[in-house]
């Protein structure tokens, strides 16, 4: 109503337990507001979390750490299962709930007999990246699925040692062959570029899987190439962004990853969102709807979060265009000041002018920064190995 006095705020406390009953330190405890206001805390040696300052309402934690899936309070009975929600009331502090964090299942990485590789041609790219490189396309099976989207590219030389070439696993957001213009000129500038298009709709976990059963494929020689995996880079811009920062939680095998216009956090989406200051367009229009609201549904948003999934992160190379409509550009500056403050390693270009993706003219200056910006960026980060 109108001048109400406003309600002073309350506070939540809980323990955060391993499967064995013991307590676990440093894992990140929230709870969000239906507008996706964040109110979070880490966990102590005890594994005692205090989310304070949370105003009065109805809220669902959800806790994380890095080795563990992400702990949501659950309620079983008779086959179903429903969250457990917690009331905060003003002043008070209200007992959460004991949250318990169990070992993150594996990635299922399997090669086989599936397997077909086609033969190897030659493309160029033009302005404003200009390139030549060797192209060869693969397909496999997994989990019900023909994976036929994974594309190798390698610089057009007379000879290439095996293993002498460092590899960039690049995410891409649509058909690969409608995006050569990032693939051909890495390729050209001295690596072996795994160019993939995640298959499967909403289920990131399951492209993680693909994409790093792909690399396999390639690590293992069953696609020719002079790659050297153990030097690996990772790639993604926009949707792709939650694709490689889950594929980050869930391996330790990439040394440097680059964002462009990437989500870092989908709280702080939504957040803009309802606040008028961002408008989702497709996909995100439909994810943030079937998300649910962040008060009584958080997990999804808080398991595709980066900003809650720092810690193990390799260096990364955030850049972003000021003028992006379709991902907010403090999307990365939130990112980077929480890096900043943590001092993990990371680099944050911004780009005056810059819209999403490359939407500039095609000779457009900016995008030729950009790439030699990636490239200097990628080069530090696999030369620090």
């Amino acid at each position: 109503a109108q001048g109400r006095t406003a309600e002073p705020p309350g506070s939540i406390a809980g323990i955060i337990r391993d499967g064995q009953g013991q307590p676990v330190a440093g894992a990140e405890a929230l709870v969000a507001s239906p507008l996706g206001d964040v109110y979070s805390a880490e966990s102590g040696p005890d594994g005692l979390y205090v989310l304070a300052d949370v105003p009065p309402g109805r809220y669902v934690p959800v806790a994380g750490r890095r080795g563990y899936g992400d702990a949501l309070p659950r309620t079983c009975l008779a086959g179903l299962c429903w969250k457990d929600a917690v009331a905060v009331r003003p002043g008070s502090q209200a007992p959460g709930p004991d949250l318990e964090l169990k070992p993150l299942n594996p990635l299922e990485i399997a090669v086989n007999d599936s397997l077909v590789v086609s033969a190897t041609t030659e493309v160029e790219s033009t302005a404003p990246l200009p390139g030549r490189a060797r192209r060869t396309n693969f397909s496999f099976e997994r989990a019900g699925l023909r994976v036929n989207d994974c594309w190798l590219y390698e610089p057009v030389t007379e000879e290439q040692g095996e293993g002498s070439l460092p590899t960039l696993l690049l995410i891409l957001p649509g058909p690969v062959l409608g995006w050569e213009i990032i693939p051909v000129p890495f390729a050209a500038q001295g690596f072996s570029v795994l160019a993939c298009y995640p298959l499967r709709g909403i289920d990131i976990d399951g492209d993680a899987a693909d994409l790093l059963t792909a690399l396999e494929y390639v690590r293992q020689g069953r696609v020719p190439s002079a790659a050297d995996t153990g030097r690996l880079g990772l790639i993604a811009a926009s949707f792709t962004s939650l694709h490689a920062y889950r594929l980050l939680a869930l391996t330790d095998q990439v040394d440097v990853a680059l964002l462009l216009g990437g989500m870092s956090d989908g709280f702080a989406f939504r957040h803009d969102i309802e606040a008028g200051t961002a408008h989702a367009r497709e996909p995100f229009d439909m994810i943030i709807i079937g998300l649910g609201l962040p008060n009584s549904s958080p997990e999804l948003y808080y398991k595709y979060s980066a900003m809650y999934h720092l810690e193990g992160l390799p260096p990364l190379c955030l850049l972003h265009g000021i003028d992006d409509e379709l991902v907010p550009f403090n999307q990365s500056v939130l990112l980077a000041d929480e890096l900043e403050r943590r001092g993990m390693p990371h680099e944050f270009y911004s780009y005056e002018g810059l819209q999403h993706y490359f939407s500039t003219k095609a000779d457009d200056a900016t995008t030729q920064q950009m790439f030699r910006d990636s490239l200097d960026c990628l080069r530090r980060g696999l030369e620090s190995k």
